[in-house]
């Protein structure tokens, strides 16, 4: 029981040292000097920020793009258990070509 709180205690000392340690890495920030903050620093005038237009908005029937669904019944008949591995090859080197 002993050994349980001196562990935690060691602990708890361990944490403490290690997070205020993250303060000592840090790096200090020169002083500024009287003169270079006696000067005010004047912005320069910006230019106004070009007008964008919208970009128009296409409507697209769902039914018209493509879906990996409308190709399934083709697979299936194209390709069986024998064919499989010739049609990964072809399908590879049409890839390996674009």
């Amino acid at each position: 029981m002993i050994a349980l709180k001196t562990n935690g205690i060691a602990a708890l000392v361990l944490g403490a040292l290690l997070l205020s340690g993250c303060g000592v890495l840090k790096k200090k920030q020169p002083e500024a000097d009287a003169s270079a903050t006696a000067t005010p620093v004047v912005a320069a005038p910006t230019a106004a920020p070009a007008v964008v237009a919208p970009e128009p908005t296409v409507a697209v029937a769902d039914e018209s793009v493509p879906a990996p669904e409308d190709f399934e019944d083709e697979a299936f008949e194209k390709i069986s258990d024998k064919t499989y591995k010739a049609e990964l090859a072809g399908l590879k080197k049409e890839l390996e070509a674009k």
